[in-house]
């Protein structure tokens, strides 16, 4: 393992792997979500830990626990579903990454699992860069692995619960995937979100009010397509760390 797993050390082994590694990786991943019938209610934490722990056996990164519960509000009224308002979620990120600011760390990534906590990190990473001059990185968990994702997966459009979602988790858990229950659906769009070109806009937000909370067709995955998936998106993170570091 390239890099090392800080609740696994000592507070004495941690000051250590500070001179050691530049990078902390803090992976953010909602624990209790819904995903539809088909998929556990922790799919989004159980992805990011995976990808957490492979990036951390290929890259000098100290990798932090996962963070299970953020800013969620397309989620709202769906039971086993948690959602941290955003105000009190940019406070809390904030103070995680300024523990660590004083230990002397200076560049950070944020492995963002979640699409409606992206704005809100974005936040946390400009303020906290103004007030320290530290680096924050967050990705973007709809570009990862992109390019791999739309030539395997068949779906005319996803973004919850889908095609490449539960492929992923059949790659990692297929024993929580209940293939039977998939179903295809999709959120209703505006008419002038996307140009023809398929550009987009405007952005809206609005709760996810599909009849069974998914938002692509699921019936549509495999357990191979989510290990394509998978690895194309750690090989993004780690090349990103290359040259981050």
């Amino acid at each position: 393992m390239k890099g090392v797993i800080l609740s696994e050390l000592s507070y004495i082994q941690a000051i250590e792997a500070y001179k050691k590694y530049s990078i902390v990786m803090l992976p953010i991943g909602g624990g209790i979500k819904e995903h539809g019938p088909h998929m556990p209610c922790g799919t989004d934490m159980m992805i990011v830990n995976e990808i957490a722990r492979r990036v951390v056996e290929k890259s000098p990164v100290i990798l932090l626990p996962n963070l299970p519960y953020a800013h969620f509000p397309a989620f709202v009224d769906w039971p086993a579903s948690v959602n941290i308002k955003a105000v009190h979620f940019i406070n809390f990120v904030k103070d995680i990454i300024e523990s660590f600011i004083k230990d002397g760390v200076e560049k950070f990534i944020i492995l963002d699992g979640g699409i409606s906590t992206h704005a809100p990190l974005q936040i946390v990473a400009s303020e906290l860069h103004n007030e320290f001059n530290v680096s924050i990185a967050i990705t973007k968990i709809e570009g990862l692995g992109k390019e791999v994702s739309q030539k395997v997966c068949e779906q005319k459009s996803g973004g919850h619960a889908d095609e490449a979602e539960t492929s992923t988790m059949l790659a990692i858990k297929n024993n929580l995937v209940n293939m039977d229950k998939a179903v295809e659906e999709y959120r209703e769009v505006i008419p002038g979100v996307y140009s023809k070109a398929g550009i987009q806009k405007f952005t809206i937000r609005s709760k996810l009010n599909t009849k069974n909370g998914t938002h692509g067709n699921s019936k549509l995955a495999t357990e191979e397509k989510g290990l394509k998936i998978l690895d194309a998106k750690v090989d993004d993170i780690v090349n990103f760390i290359n040259n981050f570091k």
